[in-house]
């Protein structure tokens, strides 16, 4: 009896281990993630720009896990069940089990492809403005059966057109390459909406030119963007699986210098300025440019954003050994800027004082004659808007730290650079201020005398330590008191933390303290929830400014490499805040 017993218990213990493993096998299975495709395979390759999310079910769990939606959620009156909808969307993804949109909402990739960019300028009463359209077509592998995406396609894409341009929308079909294209007109010219699927891919674009690249470079009858070399090269140095990857082609950097004089237009600059910078960018751009990769990943305290421009060989290390960054920096202009200060930027080179100079002479050879031109007419005038002339060089009288500090006054950055020799400095500063016949006055200051110039734009400037401030009169008090009182950033301790960890090769650092957009961003959740009505008073209230005091504050470190321009940058949501101008708060 006893040995029937243990017998049993034996049976029943191996029975239970079999349907357990077995359980765990099957769950495996059935809830494994759908192998993940490379969404590049179905973009054409002569795009502009492609970007492309992972997993919605990702990108929303990691933003509820990020300290911003920790400390800013319960203010806000988020409900905190919605840090569970990413982790329930995986799971529906995983399993299937669901209503199809649920199901294809779980474990879809996206991408979005820009295939043109439509600019119309014109004046009104307010001034000249610049509208840009792009065209583009949104890609959304949903690893479902064809069957059921070309169903979703023929049930949801009345309503998503009704949605965006209203009850008036006029549908018609059309026949594309046996690929059926519903096309939703509305009203107004260029206000078109088509849909269509292709295999498990369902598209949408607004235009059928760009919805038909698209069909043509997933059927095979076109080039792909999986083709192109400096994808392939260099996607793995902004990492290998963000949760927003995007991509600029050369193409695209090509139409956006053909439209960088048309966006700097309205810019205040002067038109000499202008005028020089357009032709620059214009001619190195078209010689320089191979691509610009983006990708965004969420970590423990926020976002993590890497950007690559990638440069033609000659280019990139032309620009590497001037652009070296100092050893040993210690970054003595922050006792000086205000704790207020909204940002900053630190340059951080060998030699700051000949740094056009060095350019130049690096950069020449490497471009065409025509380029060359244009880089030697923006050195001069760089040098001309600081009261030098083409055959005068600063040389070592600077000092290899420069500080430009936003004081959130609506006036231009204050600058402040590293002066190793007073007197060789001092006349230049005399030529600056004096541009364009100013005359010049001068002020003390505890001690600090201010030359401050009658020229419209309030140019001051004045030596403080072992620096020269230029900037308004009113910004180079604060510097001045600042440093009187030891109060700058050198004691703003998430500052000094991160300046430690800095890259060694980082020649430029910028810093930003306002954490607004973080806030904005909560904000415009709360409101699409419907939990408030987005008025921009709540971010004002006590417990809110606390919250975002204790946000990380931006942070970006660059560094230029032997193929291009790399910038790392840490934040509290990074450009997850584009979100909020989206969906718009009670304030805008």
């Amino acid at each position: 009896m006893n040995l029937r017993g243990a017998l049993t218990r034996k049976n029943t213990i191996i029975g239970s281990s079999v349907l357990i493993v077995g359980l765990v096998v099957a769950g495996f299975f059935v809830l494994r993630r759908p192998p993940r495709v490379a969404m590049e395979r179905y973009v054409p390759a002569g795009v502009l720009a492609f970007v492309e999310i992972d997993s919605l079910a990702g990108l929303v769990d990691g933003l509820t896990n990020t300290k911003a939606w920790r400390e800013l959620a319960p203010v806000l009156g988020l409900s905190s069940q919605l840090r569970h909808v990413g982790l329930v969307t995986d799971l529906i993804g995983r399993s299937g089990l669901g209503p199809d949109e649920a199901v294809v909402a779980g474990r879809a990739q996206y991408a979005v492809a820009i295939t043109g960019i439509e600019s119309n300028t014109g004046e009104t009463d307010e001034g000249p403005y610049l509208h840009l359209k792009p065209t583009f077509a949104l890609i959304i592998e949903t690893h479902t059966k064809p069957d059921t995406a070309a169903r979703l396609v023929r049930e949801r894409a009345l309503m998503i057109a009704q949605r965006i341009y209203g009850e008036s929308v006029v549908e018609h079909s059309e026949d594309y390459r046996a690929s059926p294209l519903l096309i939703f007109d509305g009203p107004g010219p260029g206000h078109q909406l088509v849909a269509s699927s292709a295999g498990s891919v369902i598209l949408i674009a607004n235009h059928a030119d760009a919805m038909k690249q698209c069909l043509d470079a997933i059927g095979g009858r076109a080039a792909t963007l999986a083709e192109d070399t400096t994808l392939k090269q260099m996607r793995p140095e902004v990492g290998r699986d963000p949760s927003v990857f995007a991509y600029v082609t050369a193409a695209g950097i090509e139409k956006l210098v053909d439209l960088w004089p048309l966006l700097i237009a309205g810019t205040a600059a002067e038109p000499e300025t202008v005028g020089t910078v357009a032709d620059l960018v214009e001619h190195l751009s078209k010689q320089a440019g191979a691509g610009l990769l983006y990708s965004s990943e969420f970590e423990a305290e926020g976002v993590t954003e890497k950007y690559l421009t990638v440069l033609a060989p000659r280019i990139a290390q032309a620009l590497t050994h001037p652009l070296k960054a100092a050893s040993a920096a210690r970054f003595e202009s922050l006792v000086m800027i205000p704790r207020e200060a909204e940002s900053l930027t630190l340059i951080n080179v060998e030699n700051a004082g000949e740094l056009p100079e060095r350019v130049f002479k690096q950069l020449s050879p490497a471009v065409d004659i025509v380029a060359g031109v244009a880089l030697r007419e923006f050195v001069i005038n760089l040098k001309k808007q600081y009261g030098l002339e083409p055959s005068d060089s600063v040389g070592d009288a600077i000092g290899s730290e420069i500080a430009l500090a936003n004081f959130g006054d609506d006036q231009p950055r204050a600058m402040l650079v590293r002066v190793n020799d007073r007197p060789r400095v001092a006349p230049m500063v005399g030529r600056y201020l004096k541009r364009r016949a100013a005359l010049l006055t001068t002020k003390q200051h505890d001690g600090t005398e201010i030359l401050v110039s009658s020229d419209d734009d309030r140019r001051a400037a004045a030596f403080v330590g072992d620096f020269l401030v230029l900037g308004t009169r009113d910004q180079i008090i604060k510097v001045i008191e600042t440093n009187a009182k030891r109060d700058g950033q050198d004691g703003d301790e998430r500052l000094k933390r991160v300046l430690s960890t800095r890259p060694a090769n980082a020649s430029i650092i910028h810093y930003r303290a306002r954490v607004e957009d973080a806030g904005k961003l909560l904000l415009a959740i709360s409101k699409l929830t419907r939990v408030s009505d987005g008025s921009l008073e709540f971010l004002d209230r006590d417990s809110a400014r606390k919250a975002l005091d204790r946000l990380p504050r931006s942070i970006s470190f660059t560094e230029f490499r032997d193929y291009g321009v790399y910038t790392q940058t840490h934040s509290a949501v990074g450009n997850f805040s584009v979100i909020a101008s989206l969906i718009g708060t009670g304030g805008e």
